[in-house]
């Protein structure tokens, strides 16, 4: 073009100075006239040569579309064809994007998403820690002193979570409720959607503002978002408190409070016993330029400081820094969740090798229509990009039905685990998830047609046409790919094996109690009326005696802290007499308020001594029951039996050890039953009281009979949380069911497509042997050695790819130690049965061709090729 362009502006330039040549100007005259009247050659041949380049760029890109229009016409017309193909293409490809877009949108909203603060990756949680524990909550004292000496962190904020009982209007409502200090909100970046939030002078130190703000879900579920909502006074456990304030939809905070209260942490609240009453929940934002580490060492040397201070409460304690990502996903699911997209992409990549599969077969007998078109000019590149095209059309509308998948299963999932896998609820379709669709589609679509694509373009027209249109198929790559589809099959069913024996021995594990026929609920009694301990422990000993006379029920106890319901209390001790065998000596165990009635609600059982009794009142001797665990590790060799312990440090205070009960999980199913110590509810108080209520059938057919109960005694008090023990249990294992079930599904389908990927290429290769089986049988093989021949070769190539699954496995399994309970990553049994399962299943795949090649005719074999 540009020699066209430089030829074409010479020639006229030249015409100018033949005419002023003949008007009888020089030739040195005449051209530089010429050049004059030209004026900018140079700019004048590089606006021709731009226009020229645009012209075939247009050009090019026109003939682009249209053989893209052709293309794309060309491989619809051909998938209509072939609907059996088409179909079983496109449900596999819908399984595979389907189900990575499924768990990409669980790790989208789980890990990927950022949290609905202000730069929440400078937000950090803050603990106390002590020699038993990392992550413990901090006391009200220990938060003021960190509020004055820190500087790596520009503002700290408290919290802590609370039951009230809504009155008034109706029947009297338990709602969740976080008291918080006012700057909570500024360090979130959060404002209100209504109203305010707390102002400084409520939260100061020994304020008592009565104030509320609502949760936008609270305040849409109760008074159907009616701005007028605010200055409405809510009775909240018999106190008044004015709404100043909704927060919008998008705020979320762990517990998902209904209302938010002032905090204020009070000065006086300094002395020694407070310091010792560890509640509160403390975040922090860093400091410009500071880090999460610099943070940590600081918080470490304040703490020291505190120790030296004040030795009798933080002597032990320590400080820790935690990122908000840890504090609200914690390392397990993060696991968890990553395992998952490993799983699914690897379910992803079968999906790809099947369908490379197929498309090979495919390609193989199209091999004398590529070939033609070769013959009549088509190029190379020309082929492999509408094999291309054909390949992209297959992955978009595989994509169009995997997303359709998706959008049918997030509310599934969503409704499977929001209550036990944190940001669950937040599951939803976005920007992001859509995108990955939509790369999932090109990377699948290039992955499984790029190498039939280069296959088909390699045929040899003489070779085609003399064969009759057929060629030697691309059986090496084909057994390659099946190979690999085994290997990820059984990748992925070792994994559902481990995961589903782990659930097994999880839900098999002895909790310590029965959960059969026992209904739990909730009680708080946080109001005035019952401010007194005498009228609390009135008030539990009255329901438990009206609960206990009634038809069908057969034990009543009420606690603290009721199994697995999320909650815990541990507190140090000392034995009283024993010297320390150090000064860095640390004795803690759990501890729940008990009533009489707890253990045989529970199904505990008594090893020694005696039981908490109603005698165990007030001003009675301080008492307490202790587990087998405890026991063994503070008194080992020893009845503990009358022995004595000072609690949290009071010597005053000796607590006698009354008897011996075996041991509970009540926490974790996965961790060992910790120390623990039960005390009267009498002698330790609470106002959040479970009660346990063992019956005799159905325990949601109790809940009508407790609420009677209790109303008959303070008609004002709410009755939450009813359901059976039974269902804590299933909570507390939903992250582990939600593993097993999604494992299960992709191992489902990761062995169907296997199977299938065994018998697709063990029959082809039968078509492909036609002639020489008919020559084997015509020359007197016998049935059973060609039924032979044909399964040696389906679970040779089967036994290929179970061993290097079994490698594949073996070297993955550290990634899967952090989410098995009690099965070892490499455990044999798991290994051995997959291979097993997976040799024996490729066997059965391949008798069906082996015996229809066994029956073939030789004559009409032979005459047919």
């Amino acid at each position: 073009m540009e020699r066209e362009v430089d030829s074409e502006l010479a020639f006229h330039l030249e015409m100018r100075v033949r005419e002023l040549l003949e008007q009888g100007m020089t030739p040195d005259d005449a051209r530089a006239a010429a050049l004059a009247r030209f004026g900018d050659v140079d700019r004048i041949t590089e606006a021709c040569r731009e226009l020229g380049r645009r012209r075939n760029e247009d050009m090019r890109r026109a003939e682009w579309l249209t053989e893209l229009r052709h293309d794309l016409r060309y491989a619809v017309r051909g998938l209509r064809a072939s609907p059996g193909f088409t179909a079983v293409v496109l449900l596999t490809l819908a399984m595979g994007i389907g189900a990575s877009t499924t768990i990409f949108s669980v790790a989208n909203a789980v890990l990927l998403r950022p949290f609905p603060y202000h730069e929440p990756e400078r937000i950090v949680r803050l603990y106390e820690t002590n020699p038993t524990t990392e992550t413990f909550s901090i006391s009200a004292p220990d938060y003021l002193d960190w509020l004055e000496r820190v500087r790596g962190l520009s503002q700290l904020a408290a919290f802590t979570g609370e039951n009230v009982s809504l009155l008034g209007d109706g029947d009297p409502e338990e709602l969740a409720a976080m008291a918080a200090t006012p700057s909570l909100f500024p360090l979130l970046g959060v404002r209100q959607r209504l109203g305010r939030v707390f102002s400084e002078e409520e939260g100061k130190p020994g304020a008592s503002a009565r104030v509320v703000l609502l949760s936008y879900a609270f305040w849409q579920t109760r008074f159907g978002g009616d701005p007028r909502v605010l200055g409405r006074a809510l009775n909240l456990s018999g106190t008044s408190y004015e709404v100043i304030g909704v927060m919008p939809p998008e705020f979320v905070f762990p517990g998902n409070p209904a209302l938010w209260q002032p905090l204020a942490p009070d000065m006086i609240a300094r002395g020694e016993t407070a310091r010792g009453n560890r509640r509160l929940g403390v975040i922090g934002r860093l400091a410009p330029n500071v880090t999460a580490e610099r943070a940590l060492d600081e918080m470490r040397s304040i703490a020291r400081d505190l120790a030296r201070q004040y030795p009798e409460t933080n002597r032990e304690w320590g400080a820790n820094v935690t990122s908000l990502e840890d504090w609200l996903i914690g390392d397990e699911l993060r696991t968890r969740v990553q395992v998952l997209l490993v799983a699914v992409g690897l379910l992803l990549l079968m999906g790809c090798v099947n369908v490379a599969n197929l498309l090979l077969s495919r390609a193989t007998a199209r091999q004398r229509e590529m070939s033609v078109r070769a013959a009549l000019g088509a190029g190379r590149g020309r082929i492999v990009r509408q094999l291309l095209t054909e390949s992209l059309v297959l992955a978009a509308i595989g994509a169009a039905l995997g997303v359709a998948v998706t959008v049918m299963a997030v509310p599934v999932l969503r409704d499977v685990g929001e209550t036990a896998i944190p940001r669950l609820d937040e599951l939803s379709i976005d920007w992001r998830v859509i995108s990955f669709g939509i790369v999932a589609s090109l990377v699948t679509g290039l992955l499984f047609g790029i190498a039939p694509a280069l296959q088909a373009s390699r045929a040899d027209l003489n070779d085609v046409l003399r064969s009759g249109g057929r060629v030697a198929a691309a059986g090496r790559l084909r057994s390659i790919l099946i190979v690999t589809s085994v290997a990820l099959a059984l990748v992925l069913l070792v994994g559902a094996g481990l995961v589903g024996r782990s659930f097994e021995r999880l839900m098999r594990v002895d909790y310590g109690f029965r959960t059969e026929g026992v209904f739990t609920a909730s009680l708080t009694v946080a109001n005035e009326r019952y401010r007194e301990r005498a009228k609390r422990a009135a008030f539990y000993a009255e329901a438990a005696r009206r609960l206990g006379a009634a038809p069908g029920i057969r034990a009543v106890g009420f606690t603290n802290i009721a199994p697995f319901s999320g909650g815990s209390t541990a507190i140090r001790f000392a034995v009283v007499g024993r010297q320390q065998a150090s000064a860095d000596e640390y004795l803690s165990a759990n501890w729940r308020s008990v009533t009489p009635g707890y253990f045989a609600a529970l199904g505990v059982a008594l090893k020694k001594g005696r039981l908490i009794a109603e005698s165990d009142g007030q001003q009675a001797p301080r008492v307490v029951v202790i587990t087998e665990t405890m026991a063994r590790q503070v008194w080992p060799g020893v009845d503990p039996v009358g022995q004595q312990i000072a609690v949290g440090g009071n010597a005053a205070t000796a607590w006698t050890v009354v008897g011996v009960v075996g041991d509970i999980r009540d926490q974790l199913l996965e961790e060992d039953p910790e120390p623990m110590m039960y005390l009267s509810f009498q002698q330790v108080s609470w106002d959040t009281m479970w009660l346990l209520v063992r019956g005799t059938g159905d325990p949601l057919a109790l809940a009508p009979v407790v609420r009677r109960e209790i109303h008959a005694i303070d008609p004002l008090l709410p009755v939450a949380n009813e359901q059976p023990l039974a269902r804590l249990v299933l909570e507390i294992a939903a992250q582990p069911r939600f593993t097993t079930l999604i494992f299960g599904l992709f191992a489902s389908a990761a062995f169907v497509l296997a199977v299938v990927g065994v018998y697709g290429i063990v029959a082809y290769g039968v078509t492909q042997r036609t002639r020489e089986f008919g020559v084997r049988l015509a020359l007197g093989a016998t049935p059973s050695r060609i039924v032979g021949s044909v399964v040696r070769h389906g679970v040779g190539l089967a036994g290929f790819g179970i061993a290097i699954g079994l490698w594949a496995a073996y070297a993955l399994s550290r990634f899967m130690q952090g989410i098995l309970y009690d099965v070892a990553a490499t455990d044999t049994m798991t290994y051995l049965a997959v291979a097993a399962l997976l040799a024996g299943c490729a066997a059965a795949a391949s008798i069906l061709p082996a015996r229809w090649a066994a029956r073939l005719d030789p004559v009409r074999a032979l005459r047919d090729e």
